[in-house]
Parts: C-alpha cells; structure tokens; sequence
C-alpha cells in the first residue's frame, strides 16, 4: 500500500511537472524576462519579424518597451498616452487605410496576431496630423503587446521605420528601419516627456544585439538591410496625468505646451488637413497608387 501510494504521488508529480513546462518558458527564459523585461519571441516558436506583408517578407520587431517599465505604459490607452508625448498618433488618416494589417508571433502562446495598432508622426498638430504624415513620409510604427499565457511579459514589441512620400507609395526610405528606431528612441531619450493628459516620462535605453542576429536583407520587407540592433526601452512615469484629456487640434503631445489657438487659426488647421486629404486622393486616383492613408 506504501508503494502503491509513492508511486501515486510520483505520477501525479509528473503530470504537474508536465503541465507546468508546456503553460510557461523554461526557468531560463523566466529569468530573461525578469532581468530584461521581455522574453525572446524566438524561445517559443515566434520571430522578430513582422509577417502578412504584401511581399511575404518581414519587418524587424526593432524597439521593445520592456515589461520592466510603469504599469500605467503597458495598456493600449497607457501607451499610446504615451506615444502622444513623443507626436505619434493612432491609427490612419480620417481612419481610412487601403493596407493590410500586419500581424506578429510573440511566442506568447497568441501565435501570429495583429497589430494592437499603428502609429504616426503628427507633425505637432494632434491627431488630425496623421493625415499630414500619410501626404510627407515619416516615421511610423506598428505594435504588439506580448500577453499570451506562455509568455505575459507585458512588454510592448514596436516595428519602427521611416516611409517615403505618398507620391512614392509609402515605400521604406533607404535605411528606413534603422532610422525608424533610432528616431523614435533618440526623441524617448531626450528628456523629460509629457502627455496631452498631463503625464510626465523619463526613458532609459539598453540595446541587444543578438534578438535580430543573423537576419539578412533578403528576408525584409523591400530588401532593405538592418544593423540587427533592438533598443530596449524602460518607461517610469514621473508624474501622473488623465489619459484622453488634453487632446485639441493643435496638440496631441509632447514634451512643452501649446498656447489656446484662436477660432481663425484653428479653421486654418483644419483646411490644411482637408487640402492633404484631397491631394492624397487626387494622387491615389492620378497615378494608380494604393496608398496607406
């Protein structure tokens, strides 16, 4: 009867043990998130490259806000406070996108899902400037939350990059990616930051050279090389604030304030958005481009 019972015990051992080792990462890979704030997508079947682009080829995962960083950044609505403060908005132009959503493996245990959302240069005049960026070029970026249950690190995976003009089809500028990261990290770091609701942010950057290792120019989205580099953001709130107060016409963030504008001013803002709309339709329905607005 003793051994039939330690026999029992050490069954039903195992099967816990099993369980165990399929719902998380190995011990190892639990430690790298806590020393790192993020776990390697790879450990898990995921990649740092984007998928379901038009080409079928990928774009790097090149900046990641670590899991390490306030609570309050790691939601959609803390983050994207947070993306104000640096002139990102969310989402496309009046709304209206003819792109595909890309979608990205974590190695969460999610599998390939897509973009939590994307973000673009506002140019300084709130959210109505995404329409401003889709005319220009700019930077922009795409992310994802890695929350699955095989990996809830929190930390926030972002695929920066710099695109060209519309009359050029939004394609990657030269050396895009890179400079999409390192734009966007070089503005995180500056300084003190604050949101349209009032939040202030310090940023600290670590880099990692291995997460993107070996990936050549072959596998990325419009043959573009990269430096293989991911800069690893750590995000504190100084300073408490309101998510989605603030925001006006004129300002969606940024790090100082923007003066109350007149009424004329403000109808001036809004009829140089309403012209960049136009001229990016006059362009889409003149040369045949798909555009991403």
């Amino acid at each position: 009867m003793k051994l039939n019972s330690t026999l029992s015990g050490l069954a039903l051992a195992s099967v816990l043990a099993s369980s165990w080792t399929h719902a998380l990462p190995s011990g190892l890979d639990r430690r790298q998130s806590e020393t790192q704030g993020y776990y390697s997508p790879a450990t898990n079947g995921g990649s740092m490259l984007t998928g379901n682009t038009a080409s079928g080829l990928g774009e790097p995962l090149n900046v990641i806000v670590s899991g390490q960083s306030d609570s309050g950044v790691l939601s959609q609505d803390g983050f994207e406070e947070f993306s104000r403060a640096l002139y990102f908005s969310p989402g496309s132009c009046l709304n209206i996108s003819q792109g595909g959503y890309q979608t990205a493996n974590l190695g969460d245990g999610n599998g390939a899902k897509p973009q939590t959302n994307i973000m673009r240069y506002n140019f300084k005049q709130g959210d109505g400037g995404t329409c401003l960026e889709s005319l220009k070029g700019g930077n922009h970026f795409r992310y994802w939350i890695q929350n699955g249950t095989a990996a809830n690190s929190g930390a926030i995976f972002i695929a920066a990059s710099v695109e060209l003009n519309a009359t050029l089809n939004h394609a990657i500028a030269p050396n895009g990616y890179d400079d999409g990261r390192d734009q966007l990290v070089g503005n995180a770091t500056a300084g003190t930051l604050t949101s349209p609701g009032g939040f202030q942010y310090t940023v600290s950057r670590q880099s990692s050279s291995q997460l993107l290792s070996g990936v050549s120019a072959s596998q990325i989205n419009h043959d573009i090389g990269i430096d293989g580099v991911v800069d690893v953001l750590t995000v504190r709130i100084t300073k408490n604030g309101s998510i989605g107060t603030g925001r006006s016409s004129a300002s969606s963030g940024g790090s100082t304030s923007t003066p109350q504008q007149s009424s004329a001013v403000s109808t001036l803002t809004l009829d140089l958005r309403t012209s960049a709309v136009a001229i990016l339709l006059a362009v889409s329905v003149a040369s045949g481009l798909s555009l991403v607005l």
